[in-house]
């Protein structure tokens, strides 16, 4: 069977095309990157090759039973908030926390928890374990 290959054209920009030059086998390299990468379905796009909107739903808020949350607790949030739509997350879930002036949260997407932390109510930074 004859193996053939077919020439592909793209551009990269001036520092990467410098260190693929810099390869002693360029298209073994490019060959062996691209399969790695088409082995694997990208978490962002979920393999559409396009990112959705962000739709970052505070799933359970209500149904969580937190006490009332403090003006700081409440600005942690909306940051986080903010976290969540620049990682692309689809779900912000809230729980009691394990101390009282906690409130626990796990950010998703889709299945992939991304951050899992707490607030604490009079602090100014979440805090991520």
């Amino acid at each position: 069977m004859l193996y053939m290959k077919t020439r592909v054209t793209f551009r990269v920009n001036h520092e990467l095309a410098e260190a693929l030059r810099e390869l002693p086998n360029q298209t073994q390299f490019v060959e062996d990157a691209l399969r790695q990468a088409l082995g694997r379905t990208c978490p962002m796009c979920e393999g559409s090759g396009r990112i959705p909107r962000s739709s970052l739903k505070v799933s359970n808020l209500r149904r969580a039973e937190l006490a009332p949350l403090d003006r700081s607790t409440a600005l942690q949030l909306k940051r986080l908030v903010g976290v969540g739509h620049e990682l692309a997350a689809s779900h912000l879930d809230v729980r009691p926390g394990a101390r009282a002036d906690e409130v626990g949260f796990t950010l998703r997407r889709g299945r992939h928890v991304l951050l899992d932390g707490s607030l604490r109510r009079g602090a100014e930074k979440v805090q991520v374990h």
